[in-house]
């Protein structure tokens, strides 16, 4: 009985794996150790789109003149795009992202998400 669970549990897996990575464009979690929002964002996005691949990238091992370095930590990428339609800086420097109305809730990431592929 418990092979058989265990062999269930195992296919379950890799059909999502195969479903989350082939259905839709990963996602791009930007962030570096330092900003108390990247967990509690990451979280949150990780519940909002749970079989979606998510690239997790650390800012401070991107190289120099990598477009990502234009969006504060944490920020959420979907084809090289802000989830929130926020423009990259130019100054391309590493900084914590200020999210002035607050970090978006589950469900904002959700209709972000759902609004990006239509």
């Amino acid at each position: 009985m418990y092979t058989q669970t265990r062999n269930l549990a195992f296919l379950l897996l890799i059909l999502m794996a195969t479903t989350s990575c082939t259905s839709k464009t990963p996602i791009e979690f930007l962030a570096f150790d330092g900003c108390p929002n990247s967990p509690i964002l990451l979280e949150r996005l990780g519940i909002a789109s749970p079989r979606r691949e998510i690239i997790e990238v650390d800012l401070m091992k991107v190289k120099t003149g990598d477009s990502r370095l234009g969006w504060g930590a944490p920020t959420i990428l979907v084809d090289g795009k802000d989830l929130f339609g926020v423009p990259a800086s130019l100054d391309r420097g590493i900084s914590c992202r200020n999210w002035s109305m607050g970090l978006p809730k589950v469900s904002e990431i959700k209709e972000a998400l759902k609004e990006k592929q239509q």
